[in-house]
């Protein structure tokens, strides 16, 4: 439901802000670029995994025709760790090892439609979405009864989407400033990790 929620909102703003926007032309190349907050919700299998945030930045650049275009970007959804104690991994058979910590992170790059509608001269509304290529990585260690440290790592990636809407103003032909709410999704086998990521984004227009 969620994800048909994020694809019906974005539908909804391209068709309807396209109707109403005013003639203002923004043909050309833009880039883009935000800084704010990334909300996660994880899943593994059936169990609830909890949630976390952490900084989150992005960056895109494109092309449009008018007030729709493509672009092409790169995001870094920042990452979440935790301290393991002993008696977790006793749990699962190694009561050898009495404490450990691991940080998972996450970033990947984003090509798709965005649009640039004004429905006066200065507020616009904004869409994107498309295809989201995702790669998690998880670094780990754990400390046995020895006080030996051991270190390990791991990568998963894959391709999933991602769509956003914002706000803001257009000072200029240029240069606008404003807020943005983008959903990327990332799911692979049993683990389904669901981000917002809420952030103040600056575009300039060549």
């Amino acid at each position: 439901m969620q994800r048909k929620a994020l694809v019906m909102a974005l539908g909804l703003a391209c068709a309807g802000m396209a109707c109403s926007a005013q003639a203002k032309d923004l043909t050309g190349w833009f880039v883009n670029g935000g800084v704010g907050t990334a909300h996660y919700h994880a899943t593994v299998g059936s169990t609830d995994a909890g949630s976390e945030s952490d900084t989150s930045a992005q960056i895109n650049f494109g092309w449009r025709s008018r007030f729709i275009g493509v672009e092409a970007g790169y995001v870094d959804l920042g990452s979440v760790e935790t301290d393991i104690p002993g008696s977790a991994f006793s749990l699962v058979g190694y009561p050898q090892l009495t404490g450990g910590h691991a940080e998972l992170s996450g970033d990947g790059w984003t090509l798709g439609l965005n649009g640039h509608f004004n429905p006066t001269q200065m507020w616009y509304i904004s869409a994107r979405g498309g295809l989201f290529m995702w790669k998690l990585h998880l670094d780990a260690s754990a400390t046995d009864m020895s006080g030996t440290t051991h270190h390990g790592s791991e990568g998963r990636q894959s391709a999933d989407w991602y769509a956003g809407i914002g706000t803001g103003v257009d000072f200029n032909r240029h240069m606008s400033l404003g807020v943005n709410f983008d959903f990327y999704k990332i799911a692979k086998d049993d683990v389904e990790i669901d981000n917002k990521v809420y952030t103040v984004n600056f575009e300039y227009r060549f």
